[in-house]
C-alpha cells in the first residue's frame, strides 16, 4: 500500500487509532492508580580484601551480587525471618548493584509493606556477610581475606507509580496496534467503502448518490438527493471532453456488478435531472431479466425493446410517455424466453443508433455484468458506460473484474456512481439513507408512491421534478417542463385542499381533474399535430385514448 493511500485510510478510519488509544491509556492508568503501594528499602556494603587485582576485585563483586540474587541467600532469610514468605518471593524482592568506580555493594528489597521490606534487605546483608566470611579463605598467594562489612543502614522509601510514564507507553503501543488494525483491514478489504477506494482501483467517481429511506437524521433528503443528481448531470459534458465518456446524441450504459447495486434508481434520477434541461431523455430499460423501471413507471407488461429486436414491433410504436412527457420510456417488453439471444440480434444496434438520432440523451438501464453476458453485448452498442457501485456492499474482487469485462470487450468505461454512501447535507448536519429495498424490483427507489406503501405509479400521476435549489417550505410549488438550458420553475397557485404526498426524493402531486394540464410531450419521434417528421403512421386509436381526449 502506498504512504498517501494509508494516510488516507487513517483519516478516514480514525477511529481505529482513537479507540486502541484511549483504551490502553484507560487500561494502564486505572492499573497503575489502583496498584498496591511498592517499598524499597536499601543498604549499603563494603567489600575489602584480595591481593589488590582489580580484575579479581571486580569478579568478587560479581560473586557477591549473584549470591545475593540467588537462592543461597533468600533461603537463608526465610530460615531467619521465619515469614509466611517463600524463597522464591524472597529472591524475587532482592536485588543488588555495584556503584560505578567503588567496591561497594548496594542491596535492595521491594515489598508491598514498608517493615517487611526493611527487615528482608537487613537480613540478607547479615546472610550474605556470614558467607563472605566462609567462602574468604586467606592464602599467601591472595593475601588478606575479603570481608563484606556493612557501611550504612537499611533506608526504606516508597516507589513512584510512574503514571506518566505507563500512560506515554501504553498510547505509543494502542497507536500501533491500531495503525496496523488500519493496515491489515484496507490489504484484506472486501468491499468499497468510499471514494478514495474506488480511487484505488483506477476508477474514477463521477458522482455519489444516496437512494431510499431508511434513516434520516434532519434536512430534506428530497433536496440532497436532487441535488446529488444535478451534479452527476454536470459531469456528462466532462466526460465527453475526454473522448471516452457522454454527450449530446449519445447514449449511456448504467450497469452494476451484481443485481441491487441501484442501477434501476440511479438511471431513473439521472433522466429526470437531464430531463430538467430541455434536453429529449428517453429511457431504455434493457435488463429483460428482472425489468425495474416497467415498475417504477407504472409499464409493467407493455410491449417494448424485446418486441423490437424480435421484429414484431417498431420503435416509435412502443415508445411511451412517462412523467407527463419530461422522459420517454422504451420499456423492456413482455417476457422473453431467451433475453441473451434477443440481445444478440444486429437489430439492438440498429434500435440504439435511431434512438441517438432522434433523442438528445439515450438512457440505457442495463443488467448485472457478472452471471450473464447481457450487459457486455449492451456494452458494445453503446457509446460508454457507468458502472453503479454501492458503497459498503459491493466488493473490491467484483469491481476489478467488472472493469476488466468492460475492458475486454472495447467498451468506453466512463467512471463510477458510487452509490448509498453517507453525505452531509447542506445544514452541516449528517444524515444517510440506505438503498430502499422494493419486492421484485432490481433496485431500491419508487419514484412514485401515495399514502399506500405497497402503490405503484399510474399514467395519470402528476410529476412536479426534481425539488429546485433552495425550495422553501410553506405552500406546494407545481413545476412544468420548460425547454431551455436551465429550466426555471413556474410557481401556481394550489388549491387549499391539494394534497401533497412526499415519499423519497421524489414528490407526488395528487390534484382535482384539470387543476395541473400536462404539457404535450416535445420529445415524441411521432407526433403529428408539432410539426415534426412523421417517421411512422400513427397507431389505431384506442379506448384510452378517447378517454384522454375527453378529459383534455
Amino acid at each position: 500500500m502506498e504512504l498517501r493511500a494509508y494516510v488516507r485510510a487513517c483519516r478516514r478510519r480514525w477511529l481505529w487509532l482513537a479507540v486502541p488509544v484511549l483504551l490502553a491509556v484507560g487500561i494502564a492508568a486505572g492499573l497503575t492508580l489502583t496498584a498496591a503501594p511498592s517499598y524499597r528499602s536499601s543498604m549499603i556494603l563494603f567489600v575489602t580484601g584480595g591481593n589488590g587485582d582489580p580484575d579479581a576485585g571486580a569478579r568478587r563483586l560479581n560473586s557477591y551480587i549473584a549470591l545475593v540474587t540467588g537462592p543461597r541467600v533468600a533461603q537463608g532469610v526465610v530460615d531467619r525471618l521465619g515469614s509466611d514468605l517463600t524463597a522464591d518471593q524472597v529472591q524475587k524482592s532482592l536485588s543488588a548493584q555495584v556503584q560505578e568506580g567503588t567496591d561497594l555493594l548496594v542491596i535492595s528489597a521491594t515489598d508491598s509493606e514498608s517493615v517487611r521490606s526493611r527487615q528482608i534487605v537487613t537480613t540478607a546483608a547479615s546472610v550474605l556477610v556470614g558467607l563472605a566470611r566462609q567462602i574468604g579463605t586467606p592464602t599467601e598467594e591472595d593475601g588478606p581475606a575479603p570481608a563484606v562489612s556493612i557501611v550504612q543502614d537499611a533506608v526504606t522509601v516508597r516507589e513512584p507509580d510512574n503514571l506518566l510514564r505507563n500512560v506515554g507507553f501504553s498510547a505509543v503501543l494502542g497507536l500501533l496496534i491500531g495503525a496496523i488494525a488500519v493496515a491489515v483491514r484496507e490489504a484484506t478489504a472486501k468491499t468499497v467503502g468510499d471514494e478514495d477506494d474506488l480511487r484505488d482501483l483506477g476508477l474514477g467517481t463521477v458522482g455519489t448518490i444516496s437512494l431510499g429511506g431508511r434513516t434520516i437524521r434532519s434536512g430534506h433528503p428530497d433536496q440532497a438527493l436532487a441535488e446529488a443528481f444535478r451534479r452527476l448531470r454536470s459531469l456528462m459534458p466532462a466526460l465527453a471532453d475526454t473522448n471516452r465518456g457522454f454527450g449530446r446524441g449519445r447514449s449511456l450504459l448504467l450497469t452494476g456488478s451484481h443485481r441491487k447495486e441501484g442501477t434501476t434508481a440511479v438511471t431513473c434520477g439521472l433522466a429526470i435531472a437531464m430531463a430538467e434541461t430541455g434536453a429529449r431523455v428517453v429511457l431504455v430499460d434493457a435488463n429483460m431479466r428482472h425489468p425495474g423501471v416497467g415498475r417504477y413507471l407504472a409499464l409493467e407488461g407493455a410491449p417494448g425493446l424485446a418486441e423490437v429486436l424480435a421484429g414484431t414491433a417498431r420503435v416509435p410504436d412502443v415508445l411511451q410517455n412517462s412523467l407527463n412527457g419530461r422522459v420517454t420510456v422504451l420499456p423492456a417488453g413482455q417476457h422473453a424466453p431467451d433475453p441473451g439471444e434477443i440481445l444478440a440480434s444486429p437489430r439492438l444496434g440498429a434500435t440504439v443508433r435511431t434512438l441517438t438520432e432522434r433523442f438528445d440523451v439515450v438512457l440505457v438501464d442495463g443488467p448485472a455484468l457478472h452471471g450473464v453476458a447481457d450487459a457486455t453485448v449492451l456494452s458494445r452498442v453503446t457509446d460508454s458506460a457507468l458502472l453503479v457501485v454501492r458503497a459498503h456492499r459491493t466488493r473490491t474482487a467484483d469491481v476489478r473484474r467488472s472493469m476488466d469485462l468492460l475492458e475486454r470487450v472495447g467498451a468506453q468505461l466512463a467512471g463510477a456512481v458510487l452509490n448509498a454512501l453517507p453525505r452531509k447535507l447542506p445544514t452541516g448536519k449528517d444524515w444517510h439513507e440506505g438503498v430502499a429495498e422494493v419486492p421484485a424490483a432490481d433496485t431500491g427507489l419508487g419514484l412514485f408512491a401515495d399514502a399506500d406503501p405497497g402503490r405503484v405509479a399510474r399514467p395519470d400521476d402528476t410529476f412536479v421534478s426534481l425539488p429546485p435549489v433552495g425550495t422553501a417550505r410553506g405552500r406546494a410549488r407545481v413545476v412544468k417542463p420548460v425547454i431551455n438550458a436551465e429550466p426555471e420553475p413556474v410557481e401556481e397557485k394550489a388549491e387549499p385542499d391539494e394534497d401533497v404526498v412526499v415519499r423519497g426524493w421524489a414528490k407526488v402531486f395528487t390534484t382535482k381533474p384539470g387543476d395541473v394540464d400536462a404539457p404535450e410531450p416535445p420529445h415524441l419521434p411521432v407526433q403529428r399535430n408539432s410539426g415534426e417528421i412523421e417517421t411512422a403512421p400513427d397507431p389505431a386509436p384506442t379506448d384510452t385514448d378517447e378517454e384522454q381526449r375527453r378529459g383534455e
